[in-house]
């Protein structure tokens, strides 16, 4: 039997059985669960949700078809699809179907309520220059930058090109309902081509925060000759996302067609998101993180850079590891949804021998009041793929409505996602989850962030744990290790606004170039290092609406009337998708683990990145700060581009002249006769040989011997000297592998031979 106290009064509900049976891994995620339990049956057929769908391709296809759904497109083994209800519930018995999931996460843009100065902090100047040893200037051109965000001033000059044609190559707005430029393939919003944008037949709403990101990534600064972004010269697309309960479906959508516009102009994409949700068990196995997953893995060329969060100043992660010891954490009932709850994550091994149970507290007294059982997770949950389910009614407060517990447990991958909720009209105080035994589990809850109940802080009581602020990036994508997560430093702290005041922008006991006070720490539960990098997000100037231009009543509306100052990782983040454009305008082959490590390794660090923690990477910083030119130099690879040439080599991303080789005429008995190399393989020298004799009539004060490696990049190049019959040329200090050696005048090519180092 269980025993419930509340107020004096004993009530006894049977006790749960305990079952310990073969798990079977949900095939479902709770919030779709919940809504299929939800919904009455006579509306099933009727309602749709959007939903990603795992499992073979063209049997999902065949089957929501047929259902009367819309599918979308797929990645590998993973679908974008509609489904009404009625059809979601069929899919459930389909034998070819894995997983299928609808989450409804709140969506938040990551600004926390230019510049030369961004510019010098990201070391921009040189790269735009083509200075500092760069063959030339790096813009961005040839690269498209997408934007995913809430909505664009795509009138801005800065968005304009010089004969005032829109940059923006195409631009759908999710929550548009113009019937005329309706998005077919997606079966939602409206879209735009750029011919159309120019024939102002565009009805997207301009936002600030769109606008503010556009411009730091790749604005061109026409509108006042100030503020111009990272990659000025790239193309653009963008995507109006929408911020509603469909927003993580909407995102992947827009992920999927940037990506495709790209595609379809034969160019590299560098996408960025400063939009984000802090739910999820922050370790990138839900289906939206494995479908971008997919989309970036399917080709190089791809990025996706995402903003960390500004959840700094929250203390609202809460993570457990017990050794056969005692944990507990209090919780507010939340204020307008009227509930107390949370969610659990763990990995399956770490949680199954953890007990869990709940307690109403007398915060008076700091005494439980009512208490529920001792679960196990694998005593007390059967999911036989499923979601897992248990519900009770605690007891009838004074007013006669029910105090209803009710837990889903869902098991996917190698983890568990609990959802704990308590029910009650009345607030009969804060909840305690205690629990015991041997594992380790994290929470993320709070009411401005996850959307769920605040974990409260300093309680009297033993075994207390406080929560913190590690671990507090948006989730889903952001926990990647495919996705750049990017972390902002203080970047100014003064502006000259459009009254012709100025205006302070610093916080106090963050000073500029040090960790903002807004940036979420890492790492993903996984333990997977985030952020990836940081740069400068802290008070930011960018593009704004046209509707702010000369507000004289907007503080931080920049003096040229046309650029405004904000402040998040959301200003951080476009500062990496436009480095990743320039990256990839100098190496559009690249893919995102080789931008990764060219990001990582060339990045900056100083003081304030070593201030929290003395190594790196680290929580606060990643691998440290943005170093545009170190990143642009570091792809810089010379040898032989022109596709004529007998060297040409496919991965050189900048024309050595001298290193490019062509069929001149020459006489094949030459290469066979007059040069012989020894030894071939060889370790660490080579000995030339020729016949002085019949080369006598082809050696002049030009002919030299040269060695490439197999990118065509020449390694050393030395005159041959007619009165010599040998020469002995050193190659230790080169590492094992293919290399050719080449003997040539100004008009032919005397000798070519293959060598071989080992």
């Amino acid at each position: 039997m269980l025993i419930f106290t509340k107020t004096g009064q004993y009530i006894f509900l049977l006790l749960l059985s305990v079952q310990v049976l073969a798990q079977k891994q949900s095939k479902l995620n709770i919030e779709l669960f919940r809504v299929l339990q939800t919904v009455a049956d006579q509306a099933y057929d009727t309602t749709y949700l959007p939903i990603l769908i795992k499992g073979d391709l063209s049997s999902i296809q065949s089957f929501v078809e047929a259902n009367k759904g819309t599918y979308k497109y797929g990645v590998k083994n993973i679908a974008s699809a509609e489904l009404s209800l009625s059809g979601i519930r069929s899919l459930l018995q389909q034998p070819f179907l894995q997983r299928m999931e609808y989450r409804d996460a709140p969506a938040m843009n990551l600004s926390y309520d230019e510049d030369s100065v961004m510019l010098q902090n990201n070391k921009v100047l040189d790269v735009h220059a083509g200075g500092a040893g760069l063959p030339y200037p790096f813009k961005g051109e040839g690269v498209m930058v997408g934007i995913i965000d809430d909505g664009f001033e795509y009138k801005h000059p800065d968005f304009l090109n010089n004969d005032l044609g829109s940059r923006i190559k195409n631009l759908w707005d999710q929550t548009s309902t113009n019937p005329n430029y309706f998005e077919s393939f997606y079966g939602y919003g409206a879209s735009w081509t750029n011919s159309e944008i120019d024939s102002f037949k565009c009805t997207q709403a301009p936002n600030s925060h769109g606008s503010h990101v556009m411009g730091t990534a790749a604005g061109n600064a026409r509108a006042s000759g100030k503020y111009i972004g990272i990659a000025p010269l790239a193309d653009l697309a963008a995507v109006r996302i929408s911020t509603g309960s469909s927003f993580l479906a909407g995102f992947v959508d827009a992920v999927h067609y940037l990506f495709e516009k790209a595609d379809i102009n034969g160019q590299p994409c560098s996408i960025n998101s400063s939009v984000g949700a802090y739910t999820s068990g922050h370790d990138g196995l839900d289906l939206y993180s494995q479908l971008i997953d997919l989309m970036l893995d399917e080709k190089s060329g791809r990025a996706l850079s995402q903003a960390a969060g500004n959840a700094r100043t929250y203390d609202f992660h809460y993570q457990a590891s017990l050794q056969n010891t005692i944990s507990k954490l209090w919780f507010q009932r939340h204020t307008v949804r009227l509930k107390t709850h949370f969610k659990i994550y763990a990995d399956t091994s770490n949680f199954n021998q953890v007990n869990f149970s709940l307690q109403c507290m007398d915060p008076s007294t700091l005494q439980p009041v009512a208490q529920t059982a001792i679960f196990n997770i694998l005593q007390n949950f059967t999911f036989n793929g499923s979601v897992a389910q248990l519900s009770q009614v605690l007891w009838y407060d004074a007013l006669g409505f029910p105090v209803e517990l009710e837990i889903y447990a869902d098991q996917y991958e190698d983890s568990y996602e609990i959802y704990v909720s308590i029910n009650s009209f009345s607030d009969v105080g804060p909840w305690q989850l205690t629990t015991t035994g041997t594992g380790t589990f994290d929470i993320w809850s709070n009411e401005s962030t996850t959307g769920t109940s605040n974990i409260l802080k300093n309680i009297p009581v033993p075994d207390y744990k406080n929560p913190d602020n590690e671990q507090t990036i948006v989730g889903f994508w952001t926990c990647s290790d495919k996705v750049f997560t990017v972390a902002s430093y203080q970047n100014r702290d003064f502006m000259v606004n459009y009254k012709h005041d100025t205006v302070a922008l610093y916080t106090n006991a963050y000073p500029k170039l040090g960790i903002s006070f807004f940036s979420s720490l890492g790492p993903s539960r996984k333990g997977l290092q985030k952020p990836d990098i940081t740069a400068p997000g802290g008070q930011v100037m960018s593009a704004s609406t046209i509707s702010y231009m000369r507000d004289t009543n907007n503080t931080y509306l920049d003096e040229d009337g046309w650029h405004i100052s904000n402040r998040g990782t959301s200003m951080a983040a476009p500062m990496v998708a436009g480095a990743v454009a320039l990256y990839l305008e100098c190496k559009p082959y690249a893919d995102y683990a080789d931008i990764k490590n060219a990001l990582n390794n060339s990045a900056a660090y100083d003081n304030f990145v070593l201030q929290q923690v003395f190594s790196i990477p680290n929580i606060h910083w990643g691998y440290g700060k943005l170093d545009v030119y170190e990143l642009v130099k570091s792809c810089i690879i010379y040898g032989c581009t022109d596709t004529t040439a007998l060297n040409y080599s496919p991965f050189a991303t900048v024309l050595d002249s001298n290193a490019c080789l062509y069929q001149y005429t020459a006489s094949s008995n030459l290469i066979d006769e007059a040069f012989k190399v020894y030894p071939n393989p060889f370790n660490k020298s080579i000995l030339l040989e020729y016949n002085y004799s019949k080369l006598s009539t082809n050696l002049n004060a030009n002919t030299e011997v040269c060695i490439y490696n197999t990118l065509g990049q020449l390694l050393l190049r030395r005159p041959i000297d007619k009165a010599e019959y040998s020469m002995r040329i050193p190659l230790d200090k080169y590492p094992k592998g293919s290399y050719w050696l080449i003997v040539k005048t100004a008009q032919q090519i005397l000798c070519r031979k293959a060598l071989l180092k080992h």
